[in-house]
């Protein structure tokens, strides 16, 4: 059969089939894969000569922490500011097109709306028939990602009859399907990615959605946004980054293979991977401003109650909104192992002793949380500074008025200062080793948790409070004796 194939190629070749063969040779000069035509048509020409001509680089990407994102009117993302020092050296301005959809990445780029995608893209076999890649400048590993309340699998063992949120066309997308042909019962779930806030790391953080698939680069940065977070099995091996070309842009592929190859061991690429890779502090600020954005200027759509019950008890309000939202990610029906309701989880015992009827109701749970505060925060007058006393008041909201009064004496008994919060930090955290907390009067506490809880919500704040000025816009505004 091989063999009559090919004397029938041949006959037509020597019948005058011209034509066709004339358009296969032209595609094939133009460097042009025949078998890409039927799925995202013919790739316009456009290689780095008349991308130089234009004097654009036009880059595809996404709203994405650590590829492309405003923040205070700045463009940033470390895809973006790589390719924005490579624009430089081309003497060229760079472009940034996103697409409404992932999927419709490759098809920008066959129709010449982009020149490269830089969207921290995994290379995958079923991508390299349609595009090529440069060489790699990150590697990563899938992970799947849950919540303390809906921890994710860690087994395949568990992960069998889940339902994961992928997007469409994402390189999860692409191994979970390995895994369903494998045998594996697993189903997948689409975001919706006409919804502008809509996220699968974010929507699984809420509480939306139960599990989903992203990066372990990603999953160990969001859990710094959103405390709650699990990061579960290894779904991958390790699978390699890069930026993604045209098959007709070899001179492009090239440019950017040179500029990699001579910065990824320099200064500039390695201290620009740190900032956006090792520094949680800045990603939780910067990705804070990335959702504020998006909400159009709000940090919540409990707002106008956090305001009033801050009027009320004289606190910030953005200071109530960072608490409740580690508490709850503003979650209004979110109910605790331990019985705390609402946004600012709160034991109904307790709202019943604020004055509140209706715990379930957001603005009665928000003002019953702040006035709660505001009988801890009186607690506390003889605090070091205003921030230490604040510091104390969250304290005792997370674990109680007892583990911070014996904290306070324990730091006091071993040489350190009862009113000042960084001491009773220090003696919090003894309080988990047992020749502290099997001292008489003495009683265990999880002294980490509520450490970070304290610096969750303080550094929380601070960013709610830059992205959402107002004229009283510190601690010490608080009135003391309201």
């Amino acid at each position: 059969m091989d063999f009559w194939g090919y004397r029938r190629a041949s006959t037509l070749l020597a019948s005058g089939a011209s034509l066709l063969v004339a358009l296969v040779l032209l595609l094939l000069l133009d460097g042009v894969w025949p078998g890409l035509r039927g799925h995202f048509g013919i790739p316009v020409k456009r290689d780095l000569d008349r991308i130089v001509a234009s004097d654009t680089l036009r880059v595809i990407s996404r709203n994405h922490p650590l590829s492309y994102y405003l923040y205070r009117g700045t463009r940033r993302g470390f895809d973006f500011e790589l390719l924005q020092r490579f624009a430089e050296e081309q003497g060229i301005h760079i472009e940034v097109v996103l697409p409404p959809t992932w999927n419709d990445m490759i098809s920008w780029l066959y129709q010449g709306k982009g020149d490269v995608i830089a969207a921290q893209l995994t290379i995958t076999p079923e991508r390299k028939r349609f595009v090529d890649f440069t060489d790699p400048y990150l590697q990563v590993q899938q992970v799947t990602v849950g919540t303390d309340e809906m921890p994710p699998p860690r087994s395949y063992q568990q992960l069998t009859g889940e339902t994961v949120l992928v997007r469409r066309g994402s390189s999860y997308e692409e191994r979970l399907r390995q895994l369903q042909r494998a045998g594996l019962d697993v189903r997948l779930d689409y975001l919706d990615e006409t919804v502008e806030e809509n996220d699968p790391v974010q929507l699984v953080a809420q509480g939306r959605y139960p599990l989903t698939v992203v990066d372990n680069t990603l999953a160990r940065l969001e859990q710094h946004f959103y405390p709650g977070l699990e990061i579960g099995m290894t779904l991958s091996d390790p699978q390699n980054i890069a930026w993604a070309v045209r098959p007709n842009s070899p001179k492009l592929r090239e440019a950017l293979n040179d500029f990699l190859r001579r910065h990824q061991r320099q200064t500039f690429f390695n201290v620009l991977k740190s900032r956006y890779f090792d520094d949680p502090d800045r990603f939780l600020k910067h990705r804070s401003a990335q959702l504020s954005l998006a909400r159009r200027g709000r940090i919540s759509d409990y707002d106008r109650y956090f305001r009033e019950a801050g009027r009320i008890t004289g606190f910030d309000w953005r200071l109530l909104a960072a608490q409740s939202y580690h508490e709850s990610r503003f979650r209004p029906n979110k109910v605790s192992w331990a019985g705390a309701v609402g946004l600012m989880q709160v034991m109904p015992r307790t709202a019943h002793e604020m004055g509140i009827k209706n715990v379930w109701n957001p603005y009665q749970n928000i003002l019953a949380g702040a006035r709660y505060m505001r009988r801890l925060y009186n607690l506390y007058k003889d605090s070091a500074s205003d921030d230490d006393r604040i510091r104390m008041t969250l304290a005792a909201y997370n674990a109680g008025i007892g583990h911070i009064a014996n904290a306070r004496r324990l730091a006091a008994e071993t040489g350190g200062d009862s009113t000042a919060w960084s001491d009773v930090s220090v003696a919090l955290i003894r309080l988990e080793r047992p020749e502290y907390y099997q001292k008489d009067g003495y009683a265990f506490v999880r002294g980490h948790t509520v450490q970070r809880y304290v610096t969750d919500v303080i550094g929380r704040y601070r960013i709610f409070r830059d992205l959402m000025p107002a004229s009283e816009d510190t601690l010490s505004a608080m009135v003391e004796n309201r």
